[in-house]
């Protein structure tokens, strides 16, 4: 008994030490790894993506998991070794140093894991704006202030239209600077002349693929529903905003069909929940193409490329016209995802090379399928919708983007008789009441959600500050937005 006592007691701290060596080594790791695959790091979307744990694992990129494991868990157990291994030659030298040596080192041997712990974790949360994160339950409460509940804004349809919506990855209209590249990276698209918003930014909690389809659709953003949320972290999982409404909910009730198709796995993300719980009547993603024959080996990491996404999306255009069914098609590409893309070999085949041939590439297969609706007649009844989904993030033209002064989201919208803008800019939560008016309804002010329409004229129009308010007190907590997530039947 005395002998296991004494060796806990003398175990004991040697465990404390290298646990907080190794976590100190591990976040700044971490740190790394987010800015080498991701550019900065969002603490929203990252506590956001925590929830879905081991199921994130099985539908994202398996490289995105390998380079995790590489920076996360190999590279910290090699940095804790010879970390150990100085230290062990440190105490062997300083053993032929004098007392005063020896009582130095001793001192900065004690407090050395404490050190590394806590400029790792103070780096790591100055890194992903942390404080803020924690500080936002005291701030105003903008949500509960601005929102509109779509519901009071009742729809007046006026030969309403199908709609095909299009959702590029990580699309910028930086792409189009000529300065910049050398020439339009979009010309594709360029040439379709559709209507264009010139400053479609991009606010917080908007900055990833889940959440630009959220606020999109729904004109909210996603926020604080994470497990640094012990009260909704059960809630996220079992439903996804349960309480509001959202563009395809809206599409239903006026009797249309809404189809979803992504290259990415439905369920990654928590993006089927979204699709199930407001009115999406079928979802395709890499599940469901591995299931209808498609070979793995004619995939990329996150799924199908989308020169077969597009090819299918023209049989299921043709099957919604030809049913008489008003209907929404939503499409989501993949093959611009950082860190590098992922170049199809038909892409390859027609001269394309490089992460700048992968964003051309992806223009030429979006206007591809435009003219294809648009020479087969189906804009006659159909308008469609073009959106980069939100800004990139971390890839091989970062730095050449950042010399712009202004970074904007690339959108167009395209129509046989389109209505016209009445601004420039557009945000996020702009899109629903936009989408709606676009597509044959009207809004008798054109609010929905936290968003103002783009199109017609409105008597209310968004505040000057608006932007700068948001950026500052968007992401505060709002008992109105956790009213949105509340799920009685997981309550009691």
């Amino acid at each position: 008994m005395n002998l296991s006592s004494h060796t806990f007691k003398s175990t004991a701290p040697r465990l404390m030490r290298s646990s907080m060596y190794l976590l100190g080594i591990f976040l700044f790791c971490f740190s790394y790894w987010l800015h080498r695959s991701f550019g900065k790091p969002d603490i929203e979307q990252i506590t956001y993506h925590m929830n879905f744990g081991v199921k994130l694992i099985n539908t994202v990129d398996p490289a995105v998991t390998r380079r995790f494991i590489r920076w996360c868990v190999v590279a910290p157990l090699i940095f804790f070794a010879l970390l150990c291994y100085t230290e062990r030659r440190g105490r062997r030298v300083l053993a032929r140093r004098s007392q005063r040596c020896r009582a130095i080192f001793s001192r900065l041997n004690k407090w050395g894991p404490l050190a590394v712990v806590f400029s790792a974790a103070t780096f790591w949360m100055c890194d992903v704006s942390a404080f803020k994160y924690i500080t936002s339950d005291f701030g105003p409460d903008y949500f509960g202030a601005n929102y509109v509940p779509p519901k009071s804004a009742p729809l007046v349809a006026n030969k309403p239209k199908n709609l095909i919506l299009i959702y590029v990855e990580s699309l910028e209209q930086g792409y189009t600077d000529r300065k910049v590249f050398g020439h339009d990276l979009l010309a594709p698209l360029t040439e379709l002349h559709g209507t264009n918003f010139p400053s479609y930014e991009q606010v917080p909690g908007t900055g990833w693929t889940i959440a630009a389809i959220v606020a999109t659709q729904c004109g909210v953003p996603l926020e604080r529903v994470t497990v640094f949320d012990p009260n909704t972290q059960g809630q996220v999982i079992n439903s996804f905003l349960k309480n509001a409404v959202c563009l395809p909910d809206l599409l239903a009730e006026q009797g249309y069909r809404n189809v979803f198709m992504g290259g990415a796995s439905t369920s990654f993300a928590g993006k089927d929940k979204f699709l199930r719980q407001h009115h999406y009547h079928e979802a395709y993603g890499r599940e469901e193409w591995l299931k209808s024959g498609v070979p793995e080996s004619a995939m990329n990491g996150w799924g199908l490329y989308d020169g077969d996404l597009f090819s299918r999306a023209k049989t299921k255009l043709r099957e919604l016209s030809a049913s008489g069914q008003k209907f929404n098609l939503t499409l989501l590409t993949v093959d611009t995802h950082e860190p590098e893309g992922y170049l199809s070999s038909g892409c390859a085949q027609r001269g394309f090379n490089g992460f700048d041939g992968v964003i051309s590439c992806t223009a030429a297969e979006v206007a591809d399928f435009v003219r294809y609706a648009r020479d087969d007649g189906y804009l006659e009844d159909t308008n469609i919708v073009i959106l980069g989904d939100h800004l990139s993030r971390k890839n091989p033209l970062t730095d050449q983007l950042t010399q712009r002064p202004d970074r904007t989201i690339f959108n167009s919208f395209i129509a046989k008789d389109a209505p016209l803008p009445n601004r420039a800019q557009l945000l996020h939560f702009d899109l629903m009441p936009t989408i709606l008016e676009f597509t044959g309804f009207s809004l008798a002010d054109g609010r929905m959600g936290l968003g103002y329409s783009g199109f017609n004229q409105h008597a209310l129009q968004p505040p000057p500050g608006r932007f700068a308010e948001m950026d500052k007190s968007l992401m505060n907590h709002s008992d109105q937005y956790m009213a949105l997530w509340s799920d009685p039947e997981s309550d009691h």
